[in-house]
């Protein structure tokens, strides 16, 4: 018997595999669950897919979503579920039920070199961020997706984070058991099982890491979430398992102190990989309808909803533009399909033409009372000023507030309507967990 076997049960092959090659999770089609299903009355479908990534890799991808004519809209937030190492987009079906009736869809697949994706190994966060590129790129232009949030558990979490950091256009992360640095973590974990001086350690680990960087061409000691961490200002929901002795609670404790950005952590019984308990889903779920803005999108949708938007042609008048009622006919042009930016800004556009029109026929009609032949540049100085402060002052100030509200993530909205759902809120405080915490 070797002295490897001896000391970490195994080889040194075991010993680099355990770290970038897993075990990898093998699953039959039912374990995704039905392709067809309903829930509180609503049907649903999953559609199975490939995409490929940065590397030229195919990912198995499962998407979660009503029926076309089931969708309250055409776009509709969605959540991307990252798993952790050794597992696979299964993991993510159990919270399929608590989005779905929120109106958020739901998306899952395998990282490279997990699950039935190709690629031969895993990189604990380095390439997986770049296969969220991949998904999230894909997502944005389906036009069916309109605010993303991600949800990570163990490996997925630090994926969340070191891609967050990338892309502040996220809505919400939900962060379970994420470590806050992978040189720290595996020197825990040798610790705990071997009792070796600390210079062999440090032997080891270099061995380690250039095997993996050979094989897997990334470093070990750039797998540092906590730097990322602190540059990272999505709104965030951490999670840890109190009992956790693989990834130990000060890792979370770390990422959620130094994390910048609106924050909350959960501390729930069990350990890495026990089952997330109900109220824990319950309160991400809750938290993603907040940060994805599930009301204010439905608002905005609602607000258009039955509006057509006619161009009406006129021989007397030069191209007389209104905005009228669904119920007149002549030369309807029907927009409700379009997007609701394409659909803003189109209102703003066909407003400003008849107020511009508006304009001209007043100055037209006062010169004309006036007979002054010397107005004419007077008053068309003065239409231009009228059209540029109001128009500038009040339609930029829409097409800025719709921006700002749409695009970017806009915060601390305070009328959001909540939920009607038997779903709860975050347990109340244990002042003794919280005591705890603090130490």
């Amino acid at each position: 018997m070797s002295l490897l076997t001896k000391l970490f049960g195994g080889t040194y092959e075991d010993l680099w595999k355990a770290v970038i090659r897993p075990t990898r999770d093998e699953y039959t089609d039912s374990e995704l669950g039905p392709e067809k299903f309903e829930i509180k009355g609503k049907f649903y479908k999953r559609t199975d897919f490939t995409l490929k990534n940065a590397r030229n890799l195919r990912l198995q991808c499962s998407f979660w979503e009503p029926y076309d004519e089931e969708r309250e809209y055409e776009r509709l937030p969605c959540v991307v579920y990252l798993h952790g190492n050794s597992s696979s987009r299964c993991e993510a079906v159990s919270e399929v039920k608590y989005l779905l009736p929120m109106n958020i869809t739901f998306f899952a697949f395998d990282f490279a070199g997990c699950g039935r994706s190709e690629g031969e190994y895993i990189s604990l966060g380095w390439y997986e961020r770049d296969d969220v590129a991949c998904v999230i790129e894909y997502l944005r232009k389906t036009n069916k997706v309109s605010t993303i949030g991600l949800w990570g558990r163990s490996m997925g979490a630090v994926t969340a984070i070191m891609y967050g950091d990338r892309d502040p256009s996220i809505a919400g992360l939900v962060l379970d058991s994420a470590f806050s640095s992978l040189k720290v973590l595996i020197e825990e974990l040798v610790k705990d099982r071997v009792s070796l001086p600390n210079f062999i350690l440090n032997q080891a680990t270099k061995l380690v890491k250039s095997t993996i960087s050979k094989k897997a061409d990334f470093n070990l000691d750039e797998i540092e979430p906590i730097k990322y961490a602190e540059k990272c200002f999505i709104p965030a929901l951490f999670c840890h398992g109190n009992g956790d002795n693989f990834v130990k609670v000060h890792h979370c404790k770390e990422l959620y102190d130094i994390y910048p950005g609106d924050k909350n952590v959960v501390y729930v019984d069990g350990d890495h990989n026990t089952a997330r308990p109900r109220f824990f889903r319950d309160s991400a779920s809750i938290f993603f309808y907040n940060t994805l803005q599930v009301a204010y999108i439905k608002e905005i949708s609602d607000n258009y909803k039955g509006v057509k938007y006619m161009v009406k042609s006129d021989k007397d008048v030069d191209e007389e533009v209104k905005v009228q009622n669904s119920e007149r006919d002549d030369e309807i042009k029907d927009l409700e399909g379009v997007d609701e930016e394409e659909m803003f800004q189109k209102i703003l556009e066909i407003s400003k033409k008849e107020y511009e029109m508006n304009l001209n026929k007043q100055q037209n009609e006062k010169k004309n009372e006036n007979n002054n032949n010397n107005s004419n540049n007077n008053n068309n100085n003065n239409i231009n000023n009228i059209i540029n402060n109001n128009i500038n002052n009040n339609f930029m100030n829409d097409i800025n507030y719709y921006n700002q509200s749409c695009k970017e993530k806009k915060e601390g909205i305070s009328d959001i309507k909540p939920i009607e759902t038997d779903m709860i809120f975050f347990p109340p405080p244990d002042d003794d967990k919280i005591n705890e915490g603090k130490k």
